[in-house]
């Protein structure tokens, strides 16, 4: 199976990582993944570098990077672990209420009427 996502638009990208985060976030506050599977997915700071130089919502580049600092919380603080994933995961639903909407709604996956 081959899964594609064609974005194009610079606020339907931004859109898609909020809603991609919140799914992770999600994920990480109900063990279904582990921070590392996390980091191997999209918490590393090339996501964040790639959406500074794309001139992405710095709020979105500052949620990234922050994201990427999840594995520290843990190893230093774990009693704030899951205080500081529902923080970030209400951050990126302000985020993604906050980003302009669109037109019309695009499909974000290739041939998806083929």
């Amino acid at each position: 199976m081959n899964l594609q996502i064609d974005l194009e638009h610079p606020d339907e990208i931004q859109k898609f990582l909020c809603i991609l985060n919140i799914g992770m976030l999600d994920a990480l506050l109900n063990g279904a993944l582990t921070l590392e599977d996390a980091y191997a997915y999209l918490y590393r700071p090339y996501v964040a570098q790639l959406l500074q130089q794309n001139n992405a919502n710095k709020d979105l580049v500052e949620l990234f990077e922050e994201c990427c600092m999840l594995e520290d919380i843990r190893d230093i603080v774990p009693e704030k672990l899951q205080d500081t994933l529902m923080l970030k995961k209400r951050e990126t639903l302000n985020l993604l209420k906050s980003l302009p909407t669109t037109e019309k709604s695009l499909y974000w996956l290739n041939d998806f009427d083929d």
